[in-house]
């Protein structure tokens, strides 16, 4: 694989240099954008001798950089626009959110007086992206596996492809997939995916171009996906019962907004969506519990969406020796669609979800995120697969390298429809206990971390970081079956955190040893889990 000569390769710039004004002092000024110049820097820095080695120059050799076009395709600013803090900012967090880089700075490198416009360098972090990956986990006492080639920036223009072969507890999965987030260099984008399982076969299509920065105007989108499954139903970390499942969830909408106004952006939403759900038993295997009712509908709906700008840029939090962009501000969206038998739908219903996001910051040390969700929808009346979730985390930073960590969740729910489940264990945060362990109408859960961030660095691949755990939750209510809770179950732990900086994955490995202090006869104490999480 070759390597893209389309950008050079110079030294992050994170401030602008001495003499420059900065983008805020720039804005003030009135000041336009002149000259934009982007630099891709190369997976490993060769000016780094700890790197200037023949594994790493390989690596870099190998690597097809990404495209100077393709990170300008990310850029909201153009030459001869008024200069922006905030774009600048804005255009920092999405180039970060792209998987296939790892970093990126976005300053003024250069002022003109005379013409009032300021020369801006967009600087950029390649990772591998091309990774032929074989890997394996194991939670709550159930393993998964699975072995595929993807790659996350296809020949240096930012699109994905993926094709592989997955195991776990529910099923086999061999799958394909495909995006391209800046169709022929605008905004819109497509996602493909396809999958055949060992159940049936999942496809979904979409067709966005989505409110991509705070101050966007409109939006619009398509998505289509069916599917058929075969559904396992849980009771004390057993599977009961099991039936086939088939899905078709289609829609189409369009958003409109003021755009960014002092620190908020409004949005209002509008499509139409059809949902349907139909559900048969196995062949010869009889349910334990009544089959869900087949679901149908088809609905206008309208959506309002509040968002503060207010982000901190930070490391250390829940990824390791990575920038993160951590939202602290406020948000608030809301949706109600309405469906009936004139627009296709079965019976009558209201269909609404609402979501709510919040932050604190006490001092330079501590932070608290609280989060809220409802959903769930009015049949001819009666409330029907009701939903209320709030989870508050909490980090408080000991040092550079060490903080507490406190997340506290808890679940409440109504009438669930037969093929939903409210369950907790192994891999839902209960790590000593097998997965899907307790079932009931409520749930909480607590967690508890001192999280440890080193400076090792092996192979200068990936960092190294630590943690000790306590875990306690359990649920309320009886299980689909009438089973009872089994009360209060915690366990206490120890886990190696590797934090993956080098390829496209951007992604945490857990190894964690946990002891289940409460565990019932017949459930071993200690249980080694592994897995791939997108945070600490």
């Amino acid at each position: 694989m070759a390597t893209a000569a389309t950008a050079t390769e110079r030294p992050a710039t994170a401030v602008a240099p001495p003499g420059v004004p900065d983008a805020a002092e720039l804005e003030r000024r009135g000041a336009t954008v002149g000259r934009i110049d982007v630099y891709v820097q190369n997976i490993f820095d060769l000016g780094d001798p700890r790197e200037n080695r023949t594994l790493y120059r390989a690596a870099n050799h190998l690597h097809y950089r990404s495209r100077e076009r393709t990170v300008r395709e990310q850029l909201l600013f153009a030459p001869g626009a008024a200069l922006s803090k905030q774009q600048l900012e804005e255009t920092e967090r999405i180039l970060r959110s792209r998987r296939y880089l790892s970093d990126a700075w976005v300053v003024p490198i250069g002022y003109d007086a005379a013409s009032n416009s300021a020369a801006v360098a967009v600087t950029v972090r390649d990772v591998w992206t091309l990774n032929p990956n074989v890997s394996f986990g194991r939670a709550g006492g159930q393993n998964r596996s699975s072995a595929s080639l993807e790659e996350e920036n296809l020949l240096g223009t930012g699109n994905k492809i993926q094709v592989g072969r997955s195991h776990d507890v529910d099923r086999s999965s061999t799958l394909f997939s495909a995006y391209d987030p800046n169709i022929a260099g605008s905004w819109w984008q497509a996602t493909l995916n396809y999958a055949d399982n060992s159940d049936g076969r999942v496809k979904s299509l979409a067709l966005d171009r989505p409110f991509y920065a705070l101050d966007t105007r409109r939006a619009y989108g398509v998505d289509l996906a069916d599917g058929t499954s075969r559904v396992s139903r849980y009771s004390q970390g057993a599977v009961s019962d099991q039936f086939d499942a088939r899905h078709s969830q289609h829609q189409a909408y369009y958003g409109w907004s003021s755009g960014l106004v002092g620190d908020w952006t409004q949005r209002w939403y509008t499509g139409v969506r059809y949902d349907e759900a139909a559900f048969t038993p196995l062949a010869g295997v009889a349910s334990v519990a009544p089959l869900p009712a087949e679901r149908k509908f088809a609905y206008p709906w309208l959506g309002w969406q509040l968002v503060e700008n207010d982000y901190e840029k930070t490391e250390n939090l829940d990824l390791i020796g990575r920038t993160e962009d951590v939202y602290v501000g406020r948000s608030l969206y809301a949706e109600l669609g309405a469906s009936n038998d004139a627009f296709g739908g079965r019976g009558h219903s209201l269909l609404t979800q609402l979501t709510a996001l919040d932050a604190w910051q006490f001092g330079p040390r501590q932070e608290l995120f609280l989060s809220a969700a409802l959903a769930g929808r009015l049949d001819e009346g009666t409330a029907h697969n009701v939903s209320v979730t709030s989870t508050a985390r909490y980090f408080d930073r000991l040092t550079p390298h060490q903080l507490l960590y406190a997340s506290l969740s808890a679940t409440v729910t109504h009438r669930l429809d037969a093929d939903q489940q409210l369950l907790l264990g192994g891999d839902t945060g209960l790590r000593g206990y097998p997965i899907r362990f307790q079932g009931g109408s409520s749930s909480a859960l607590l967690t508890l971390e001192h999280r440890v961030f080193t400076d090792w660095f092996p192979l200068r691949l990936v960092r190294v970081g630590g943690a000790l755990f306590f875990d306690a939750g359990r649920t309320w209510g009886r299980d689909y079956l009438g089973a009872e809770p089994l009360g209060l179950l915690k366990d206490v732990g120890l886990g190696i955190r590797l934090g993956n900086v080098r390829s496209g994955l951007g992604n945490v490995v857990h190894v964690d040893l946990s002891y289940a202090l409460d565990a019932p006869p017949g459930i071993k104490r200690v249980q080694v889990t592994v897995q791939t999480l997108d945070r600490f």
